[in-house]
């Protein structure tokens, strides 16, 4: 039995220089477990960046779809609805309603405009709109709409009069002709 004892303490004795390597190897396994957790944090926040930003998209998508559509069926008064960033779609005076009672053309062109910035003002961060008529196409119209984004996802360039899209924003744009 007492040999047994002895080669254990000279077992022990040889392993000793090596003391703490295991605690190393620990340390180094916990700092690759948090680089690894901390990467895949960063990609996750990446992901709904982008994700936001594909939402910002189709609410845009949708709301200029919806303007064109309003200007399509109020063809003959298209340039009623001519708007540059930053000008109110509220004018002055009394608002139309043309939802609780008929409104002339001019008037619906106008609660269309507002009912356009509403929904821009709940849906999209700083949102705002423009509507131009098209420099080189006669008959033919464009609807930018611009939100807050900081990464400016987004831009549009200036051709056919496309207002330039304003810093730390991103824009989407859609050309059409009414009345066709």
């Amino acid at each position: 039995m007492k040999t047994n004892v002895t080669a254990i303490l000279t077992l022990h004795r040889q392993l000793s220089p090596q003391t703490g390597v295991a605690l190393l190897e620990a340390l180094m396994a916990l700092l690759l477990l948090a680089s690894g957790v901390l990467t895949l944090l960063w990609t996750h926040q990446q992901a709904l960046a982008l994700q936001r930003q594909q939402v910002m998209r189709a609410v845009a998508m949708g709301l200029a779809d919806d303007l064109a559509e309003r200007m399509q069926l109020n063809a003959p008064r298209a340039a009623d609805y001519a708007k540059a960033w930053g000008a109110s779609a509220f004018g002055t005076g009394k608002q139309p309603d043309c939802a609780a009672q008929p409104c002339l053309r001019t008037e619906l062109a106008q609660w269309d405009m507002q009912q356009v910035q509403q929904t821009l003002q709940t849906q999209l961060p700083e949102g705002d709109v423009a509507v131009f008529a098209l420099s080189d196409a006669p008959g033919w119209w464009g609807i930018v709409l611009t939100w807050r984004d900081d990464r400016m996802t987004y831009r549009t360039d200036g051709a056919s009069g496309t207002p330039a899209c304003p810093d730390n924003k991103s824009c989407w744009r859609l050309f059409f002709r009414p009345g066709v």
